[in-house]
Parts: structure tokens; sequence; C-alpha cells
């Protein structure tokens, strides 16, 4: 009787100076994570080692998640860890082949430093509070960098526009590259349309206005492929949520003999000469240039599998590219703007190997996210979930012509879908 009567005693709190101790560490790490997410414009300047001034928001959230971490025996999340173990690996082989050694050890630091960036928005995510913080934080100060933008380049301020004379009037704000920001606004549409803030819907139309206005001053192709694929997701998952699978695979399968149809009536090409000779800026430098810009990533393959070749099988090491093509004076010297092809020719069949893992895992756990977000405590924080796929779909077109798999905020999203689609910590 008195073993039972010991093991029935309830387990006695804390006391009060340990939890304020572990609630301060957990308001400082979620602090810093949505310091950090409001933080990732800021590309520009640049520092050592391609650092930014949002670098130090994000090694400040590594280390404060870490001491919550730590001293609150929080449950770490860590999805995605083998393939970017493997592609670390593979990046450390390529590298000691290479004789770009220095570059390369630098970038496999920056993956690693990214891997630790998801995991802090995986474990601040993996309750309902902290995922809505973060999604809150997103909406809102995107749409402030959009406002500012947009006032900065009715106002000609290029120290804030980003214009520069190798983009033209291509506005890439804080970013350095207007392909980098058309990706980071199109997202952020998608953000809020998912998380439906602002929640007072004539705010949250305002907002998309700002982001859509920031977007257009990119001037990106592949934003708006992006835009478009992102948009026919949203829009077939409204169908499907009103009438049912059957209908939204009716009107998937109408939407693209219609686009067909279009295509044959109304050639591409004719639309890129039209917009090259409307005279207007806007067209001029977005489809009007798609054939050219299509052409450049072409020889850019090209050159890279070419360079590969002539390398080691191991790769020609991480970030080495650029640096590679113009010693050997092929005559487009840049990076490799596609992760597989980068993933290749960089690191070899193992790195490869790694991209794919990863794609696919993303894709599993896409797969998961609508029900686990529809059927759980994260309800309330993502009322339109498809926002979120959407914005999936974005990321995997953009993949095969820049290497987004070197933005942050990219990581974030892939963060915030895997903590999600395996549910709440108890």
């Amino acid at each position: 009787m008195t073993a039972i009567a010991v093991m029935s005693r309830p387990v006695p709190s804390p006391p009060a100076p340990v939890l304020v101790r572990r609630r301060t560490a957990r308001q400082a790490a979620f602090t810093a994570a949505a310091a950090a997410i409001a933080a990732q414009p800021l590309l520009r300047p640049n520092g050592p080692g391609n650092s930014s001034p949002v670098d130090l928001f994000t090694l400040a959230a590594i280390l404060l998640t870490g001491v919550w971490v730590a001293g609150d025996h929080v449950r770490l999340r860590a999805p995605y860890a083998l393939p970017v173990g493997i592609a670390a690996i593979a990046g450390i082989f390529a590298a000691m082949a290479s004789v770009e050694l220095a570059a390369g050890a630098i970038a496999v630091v920056q993956d690693l430093v990214l891997f630790a960036w998801a995991v802090v928005i995986a474990t601040v995510c993996a309750r309902p509070p902290g995922l809505r913080l973060v999604l809150r934080v997103w909406a809102f100060a995107s749409i402030f960098m959009g406002a500012l933008l947009v006032a900065s380049s009715v106002a000609h301020v290029a120290a804030i526009t980003g214009v520069t004379a190798r983009a033209g009037n291509r506005e890439a704000f804080t970013f350095g590259d207007p392909n980098y920001a058309a990706l980071f606004w199109t997202l952020s549409i998608f953000v809020s349309y998912a998380a439906q803030v602002p929640r007072r819907r004539s705010w949250r139309w305002a907002g998309y206005a700002v982001l859509l206005s920031a977007f257009a001053l990119a001037e990106s192709n592949g934003g708006l492929l992006e835009l478009f694929l992102g948009c026919a997701v949203i829009a077939l998952g409204a169908v499907m949520r009103r009438y049912g699978a059957a209908a939204a695979l009716s009107t998937a399968l109408a939407a693209v003999v219609a686009l067909v149809l279009l295509t044959l009536v109304l050639p591409l090409q004719t639309v890129r000469t039209w917009a090259h000779d409307s005279g207007q800026p806007l067209l001029v430098n977005s489809i009007g240039r798609s054939s050219h810009s299509a052409s450049q990533r072409s020889v850019l393959a090209r050159e890279s599998i070419d360079l590969y070749t002539r390398s080691s099988p191991l790769g020609i090491g991480p970030a080495a590219t650029h640096s590679l093509l113009d010693r050997d004076g092929y005559p487009y010297a840049k990076e490799a703007h596609d992760d597989y092809l980068a993933a290749l020719t960089e690191r070899g069949p193992l790195g490869l190997f790694a991209v794919l893992w990863l794609s696919a895992l993303v894709a599993w756990y896409a797969s998961r996210f609508i029900r686990a977000s529809t059927t759980s405590a994260f309800t309330s924080v993502l009322p339109l979930p498809t926002g979120i796929i959407a914005a999936l779909v974005a990321i995997a077109a953009a993949g095969w012509y820049y290497e987004v798999l070197h933005f942050r905020f990219v990581w974030a999203l892939f963060a915030i879908v895997a903590t999600v689609s395996r549910g709440q910590d108890a």
C-alpha cells in the first residue's frame, strides 16, 4: 500500500525559478527565430565567405535554440539529416580533389549552417504557437519590405532598389539578384495566403498587391512561371475543397488542353517578339528576353557538363563552377543555375543522389502535410494549407533554373512542411 501511495503521488512541479528560466530560454529562441525570418531579404552588403547581415540573425537563432533545447530537454527536430549529411560528405570528397579546396570547404560549412537553420525552424514550429509566430512574422515582414522597395522605386533610391548595370532596371532590393528576389516575393504571397495573414481580408489583399508590385519590379521570367504554377495549385485546391477530387482533375485536364490550344493559336515566340518590341521596360526585360535567357542557360548546362567530364568523377568541388569556367575560358562563366546539375558537376553522383533523396523527402512530407494540417492543432494556424503546397511547387520549378538550395527561406519552408507533417510534439 505504501508503494502504491508513493507511485500515485503527483510529480512535483519544478521550482518557480526553473520555470522562469525555461520560459525565458524559450522566448529568446522564438524571438531569435522570428527575427531571422524577418531578416531574410538582408543579403547585402556581402561579407567574408559570402556571408550576409541575415547570417547574424541566423547564428543567434541557432545558438539560442541550442540553449533552449539543452536546458529544457526539448525534442530536437532534425528533418533531412541523412541527405544533407551525404551531400556534405560528397562535397568534402569533391573539394579535396578540386583546385578550389577553400571555396569547397566554405560551401560545405554553409550547407551545415543551412541545415542547422532548418532544425531551428522545425523545432520552434513543432507546436502551434511557434508556427503561428513564424508565419505571421514572415507575412508582415515581407509586406513591409515589399512596401519599402516599391516606395524606393518610386523615389529612385538606388541603394535600396538594388538596380545594377548588369541587371539593367530590374530591381533586386537587398537580395543581390532579381530572380532570388522574385522567388521570395512569390513564396511570401503563398505563405500569407496559407496563414491568412493579415486576418482582415481588405488588409490581406492590400498585402498581396504590395507583394505583387515588388515581384513585378524584379522582371523575372522564372518568377512568372513560379507564380503561375503556384496559383494553379491554389485554384485546383479550391476546386477540390468545394467539388471534390474528380472536379479538380477535370479542371486540370481542361486547363492543360486550353494552354496547348493557346500556344498553337498564339506561339510563344510571337508573344516574345511582341513583348520585346513593345517598348515597355517591364515587358522587354521579362517576357521579351525569355528566349535569350533560355539560350544562356542551355549554354551554361553544356559548359558545366563538359567541365565535369574533364574533371574528377567525384566532382569539380562545391561552388567551383563559376571560377573553373572562367579559368578555362568558357564563354558563359557563371554558377550552375540548376540544383541537380550543380549537384552532379560539383559533388559527383553521390551529390546528385543526395539532392534527389532530399527532393523525395520533401515530396513525401508534402503528401502528408495537408491531412496533418487539417486534422491537428495546426488547423487554426494554417487555414488554407494549399498555399504551402503552392510554395513547394514554385520551389520545385525554380530548382531547374536556379540553385534554390542555397536560399535560407527555402530551407525554412522545408522545415515547416516536415514538422507539421509529423504532427505536434506531445
